[in-house]
C-alpha cells in the first residue's frame, strides 16, 4: 500500500523481515552517489576576496591558529602590508579555544571585531559563500565531482570567479552598517 511520499508499507509477521515473500524489488538507474565534502577557510575584505584554504583532516584550535598565522596573516599582509587586520569570527568553540585566544592576544596587528553570538545572518561571508554555491549550480559541469579533489577544484574555480567581482564584495562589506542595525 502506498503512503504519503511514495513509501510502500509492508505488513509482515514479526521476524520475517528478510523473507523473500515480504520483499519487493525496484528498478534502479545504476547510478552511484558518492558523498564528497570539502572543508575550507576563507576571508574577504572591502577590496578583495582572499585565499581559499583547504582544510585537511579535523579542524581544532591548534589547526585554526596555524591557519590564522600561516595563511590569513601573510595573505592579508600582501594586500595591506602596513594595515591593521580587523578579524571577525563567530563564536565557534574553535575560535574561542584557549590556543587561538592566546595567540590572538599576542598579535598587535590583529583587532577582533566584537560579534554577537548566534548571528550567522549578519556575516557577509555567508552571502559570499551563497554566491559561490549559486555560481556553481549555474555553471557546474555535466559530470558532478566524483571525489574530494574534483570538488575542491570546482569550489576553488567558483570562488575565484565570484572573487573577481570586487563590486559584489564591496556591496557585502558596505552592507555591514545596515546588518548591524
Amino acid at each position: 500500500m502506498k503512503a504519503n511520499g511514495g513509501l510502500v508499507l509492508v505488513y509482515r509477521p514479526q521476524g520475517q523481515r528478510y523473507n523473500l515473500q515480504y520483499k519487493s524489488t525496484c528498478k534502479c538507474s545504476g547510478r552511484v552517489c558518492v558523498c564528497v565534502c570539502v572543508f575550507c577557510w576563507r576571508w574577504i575584505s572591502h577590496e578583495w576576496a582572499g585565499v581559499l584554504h583547504r582544510i585537511e583532516g579535523h579542524l581544532d584550535g591548534l589547526h585554526y591558529q596555524h591557519i590564522l598565522q600561516n595563511v590569513m596573516v601573510p595573505s592579508v599582509q600582501m594586500l595591506y602590508p602596513d594595515g591593521l587586520i580587523h578579524l571577525q569570527q563567530d563564536h565557534s568553540s574553535i575560535h574561542d579555544s584557549r590556543v587561538v585566544q592566546e595567540w590572538l592576544s599576542q598579535q598587535e596587528n590583529i583587532e577582533l571585531i566584537d560579534w554577537p553570538p548566534r548571528a550567522p545572518d549578519m556575516n557577509p561571508m555567508e552571502n559570499m559563500w551563497g554566491e559561490v554555491k549559486r555560481t556553481m549550480l549555474e555553471t557546474r559541469p555535466v559530470l558532478l565531482p566524483r571525489n574530494s579533489n574534483e570538488l575542491w577544484t570546482l569550489v576553488s574555480d567558483m570562488w575565484d570567479e565570484v572573487a573577481s567581482s570586487t563590486r559584489y564584495i564591496r556591496s557585502l562589506i558596505e552592507s555591514m552598517r545596515q546588518r548591524m542595525k
